[in-house]
């Protein structure tokens, strides 16, 4: 197997810095990927061993590998040492493809980003025990993101490594709340930074039938208060808007950093390419934790491992009609105890892709409603379906195709009161003529049988854009 694996390294295509042409055609494909992140080097890590077990074609860290969590250089390389000495992780990383990127822990210090002073120190030795020294092509520019393409045509897997930390933007503290983050409203606000976002959208469009996208913390999971992607509301639409935009397909997310492990799923709808975008988030190589605790809050969950070390495995079975791809969390003795199961179809895009919103000051997308529930918004969002109720006294638009998907945004016009200003303003059946039209809700974000709504009661307070 392990000559299997090199003609599987050997197939890797880099971003375009230092990198060869493009994957050999006629290489093996990858069939096999093992995930993880969170592993303290002073203590037991038997999931090494059991990752390298499963005989993976490429292994990929999610970050927090040390727990570095210092700015001494010498204290950094012991920590590092004590890492690639673990014979389980040797093992794990012969002959097999090995990419890594960091999170808070061995990027510098706890939930740090862009302010951090010592991020340079951290990328050299991050880069010296898990990259390729002074000779990788991440060490000639800001930040450790990555993205390889693995496979022929017909059966290339793109794995794109994101960098959360070097370009991130402070976090907004909740008072009084030690380790708790408010969602930052502010346009300046960034999360990749401008150089990494442009280089993302060059890598969603390039060749391949299936995308992985590594983030060390988590995007679609929004209630719970820690660290995640919904704390910058603005970018988490962006990205999400970024991949709808790229007529990216096959997409799924791999995450880390929460000590739990998961499997999330935002709905079909504008946005997400028109097909469930799944997230799987494996974070407790020695980190999981050893007692029962209930899952964090998190409403696109459908799948969970809240407590115990895990790694997740995608696992991808080319020879069916239709690929099938099989998202894993395997425990300590590498069994399976969460898995999710589709076909490279389920996640294809559905039609071309659609122009997303662009978010203006003081306005929220779909994504950041769940945070906002009985607040006054500005809800921008393009309208994927309609429906009223049979006496016609209300028009139901949605965010989403579905209207009983958990994410639905559902904004409610009052006919009685909208009725005469909507027919002068050429909207009649407001139904029919404003699917797929942009618009912005003004109101208090409200549940109803606990989906979120808006009800609009003034014409002023509903914006149909041209």
């Amino acid at each position: 197997m392990a000559w299997i694996r090199m003609l599987i390294g050997m197939a890797v295509c880099q971003d375009g810095i230092g990198g060869p042409p493009g994957p050999d055609p006629n290489a093996e494909p990858l069939k096999s990927l093992v995930v993880g992140s969170c592993a303290r080097q002073d203590r037991p890590a038997p999931l090494w061993e059991t990752m390298a077990k499963s005989r993976p074609d490429c292994v990929v860290l999610l970050g927090d590998n040390i727990y570095g969590d210092s700015r001494d250089p010498e204290v950094l390389r012991s920590k590092y040492q004590k890492l690639v000495a673990n014979p389980g992780f040797a093992n794990l990383r012969k002959d097999r493809v090995l990419m890594a990127t960091w999170d808070d822990h061995d990027y510098g210090e706890n939930d740090s980003g862009a302010e951090y002073p010592a991020k340079d120190l951290s990328k050299k030795l991050f880069l010296e025990f898990l990259g390729k020294g002074e000779g990788d092509p991440r060490s000639t520019r800001p930040g450790i993101f990555e993205s390889r393409i693995f496979g022929p045509p017909g059966k290339r897997v793109q794995v794109i490594l994101l960098d959360t930390r070097w370009f991130r933007t402070p976090l907004a503290k909740r008072e009084g709340r030690k380790g708790e983050y408010a969602p930052l409203d502010d346009p300046n606000s960034t999360f990749l930074g401008e150089e990494q976002w442009a280089w993302f959208e060059k890598e969603l469009a390039r060749e391949a039938e299936i995308r992985l996208i590594g983030s060390s913390i988590q995007v679609i999971p929004e209630e719970h208060p820690f660290e995640k992607w919904a704390n910058f509301p603005r970018e988490r639409e962006r990205f999400l808007g970024l991949l709808e935009k790229s007529g990216a397909s096959g997409v799924i997310l791999l995450s880390g950093d929460r000590h739990l492990g998961e499997i999330s799923c935002l709905s079909p709808r504008p946005g997400t390419g028109n097909y469930p975008l799944f997230e799987m988030t494996a974070s407790g190589i020695n980190q999981g934790s050893q007692k029962f605790r209930l899952p964090e809050a998190n409403r696109h969950r459908v799948a969970s491992l809240a407590w115990g070390n895990h790694f997740g495995v995608v696992r991808i079975d080319w020879a069916k009609e239709d690929p099938e791809i099989r998202l894993e969390l395997r425990d300590e003795q590498g069994e399976t105890v969460v898995s999710s199961r589709l076909g490279l179809s389920n996640i294809s895009r559905k039609g071309p892709p659609s122009v997303p919103v662009t978010l203006r000051d003081g306005e929220i997308g779909p994504s950041g409603v769940a945070t906002k529930v009985g607040q006054e918004v500005r809800l921008r969002f393009r309208v994927a379906s309609t429906g009223k109720s049979k006496d016609g006294a209300r028009v139901f638009l949605n965010t989403n195709e579905n209207y009983r998907d958990r994410d639905n945004v559902t904004v409610v016009l009052d006919m009685a009161e909208l009725g005469n200003s909507l027919a002068d303003k050429g909207f009649g059946d407001p139904s029919g003529k404003l699917a797929g039209k942009e618009l912005v809700a003004v109101g208090k974000i409200e549940l109803f049988r606990e989906s979120p709504q808006i009800v609009i009661r003034k014409i002023e307070n509903l914006v149909i854009e041209k």
